[in-house]
């Protein structure tokens, strides 16, 4: 009787323990220029890049000229499906 529970707990709760570790292979969805660009001056600031979720990294990586702004074509170059 003690083998069969514990097999009956491995069964139903295994299963539990797998889903709970899966990893989430979701797409993240990169916004679009337009939606960071909030003055809609064609460029994106530090401080909107921030607002919208934006790492300073990615911000860097972005910033192709080091102007301190990202334009509409280094954003496609970095984030190309968020133009």
């Amino acid at each position: 009787m003690k083998s069969f529970k514990l097999l009956f707990a491995f069964i139903f709760l295994f299963p539990v323990f797998v889903y709970a570790q899966a990893p989430n292979n979701a797409p993240v969805k990169t916004p679009s220029f337009k939606s960071i660009d909030k003055d809609n001056n064609g460029k994106i600031t530090k401080e909107e890049a921030k607002a919208a979720g934006v790492s300073d990294a990615n911000f860097k990586k972005a910033d192709k000229n080091n102007d301190g702004t990202i334009d509409a074509k280094e954003w496609a170059l970095v984030f190309p499906g968020g133009a």
